[in-house]
């Protein structure tokens, strides 16, 4: 693949993960085809408004069970029209205990330069950890 189109797949992406980091759920919508899958936990959403709605609901989650929530992202690699990328959740609760969770998400770019599939990745650890990280703090997912 030419090294234009690898920029230009990187380019789309980042502008999904800044959007996602930012909570800029419009923005972040409209990055996504009509079609977009997203494989999650065992699951798979269709269409942009299930994507987004699944996004938003865990960030707001978040924001209320935590004293702080901080997202960044780093895009690890790109082949093709497919780049992966690092999120990482920043959480902390009273007291300044934070923790921090990491995953990885596949973005696909497909047609009109929108994104047209999603897989989520746990990293090998990290969903274990934040388990024993809700359970010291009394949280209940």
């Amino acid at each position: 693949m030419a090294e234009s189109s690898l920029a230009h797949t990187r380019e789309v992406v980042e502008g999904l993960a800044r959007a996602l980091d930012g909570d800029d759920f419009p923005a972040a919508r409209a990055i996504l085809a009509a079609d977009c899958a997203y494989e999650t936990k065992g699951e798979t959403l269709r269409g942009p408004e299930a994507i987004i709605a699944s996004y938003s609901a865990a960030s707001a989650w978040a924001r209320r069970a935590f004293d702080d929530v901080r997202y960044e992202s780093r895009i690890e690699s790109v082949a093709g029209a497919t780049a992966t990328v690092t999120f990482t959740d920043y959480l902390m609760k009273a007291g300044g205990r934070w923790h921090r969770y990491r995953c990885q998400q596949e973005f696909t770019v497909g047609a009109g330069d929108r994104i047209a599939r999603i897989e989520h990745r746990e990293i090998g650890g990290e969903r274990e950890a934040l388990d024993a990280y809700f359970k010291e703090c009394g949280i209940e997912r």
